[in-house]
């Protein structure tokens, strides 16, 4: 995978890091004078925000794909170390680091798969099938209906409804339709930068979905 391509998929996640963001928090240079932070240069070394980011992006300044993360990562940890632990903007820099980085960890996966010419008959491990058991349960409620209908209409032996539950059996599922399901679930965790999942309790868009994944005797289940 190009680059640039990479390079604008990391601007996916932070787009909807910025929308979902208050107006001002990380998308604009500190303005440590205004603010009266007399000491924010002497503690914060290289100042770093999302907007700064994003515009590198647009033009092309990044080489690679590891300077742009560096630089995200750059954002948080500079609003982590000026502000105290258990303060409110320690705490959403701490919230954003980690969507972030489940952001990053499905691109880096994803392009790797696309790089080594992924061969889609290939049997998945037993880690590769227990780890999207884990992540299907992060995407939106719109691409968990996706990859159900997906799962129905290619490998409908995976599923098996029970009540308002649906059962994902991985190990029923075919080599080719993980490989299509593990792509649509990266890229899901890609798109929406790591903030996908936005069920609230009891209002579920889709059945609530029931996963299992039990390789070489390890199982995973969610509810």
């Amino acid at each position: 995978m190009k680059i640039c391509v990479l390079l604008r998929d990391i601007g996916y996640a932070l787009n909807l890091s910025l929308n979902m963001l208050c107006k001002h928090t990380y998308r604009e240079p500190v303005n440590w004078k205004a603010l009266g932070l007399t000491d924010y240069t002497q503690i914060v070394a290289t100042p770093m925000d999302l907007g700064t980011i994003k515009s590198n992006i647009e033009k092309n300044v990044y080489g690679s794909i590891e300077e742009a993360a560096r630089d995200v990562r750059l954002v948080w940890t500079n609003c982590m170390l000026y502000n105290r632990d258990g303060s409110e903007y320690y705490h959403l820099a701490d919230r954003f680091s980690q969507a972030f980085e489940e952001a990053y960890s499905a691109l880096r996966s994803l392009s790797q798969h696309m790089e080594g010419g992924e061969d889609e008959n290939r049997t998945p491990t037993a880690d590769a099938r227990i780890q999207l058991s884990y992540d299907i349960f992060k995407i939106s409620n719109v691409d968990m209906a996706a990859a159900l209908t997906l799962v129905e209409e290619k490998c409908p032996a995976a599923l098996l409804r029970k009540q308002d539950e649906v059962m994902l059996n991985f190990d029923a599922l075919s080599s080719a339709v993980f490989t299509e399901l593990n792509k649509l679930v990266l890229n899901s965790l890609i798109h929406t930068g790591g903030h996908g999942k936005k069920r609230k309790a009891g209002v579920p868009a889709v059945p609530p979905p029931v996963a299992s994944a039990t390789s070489s005797g390890t199982g995973a289940k969610r509810r």
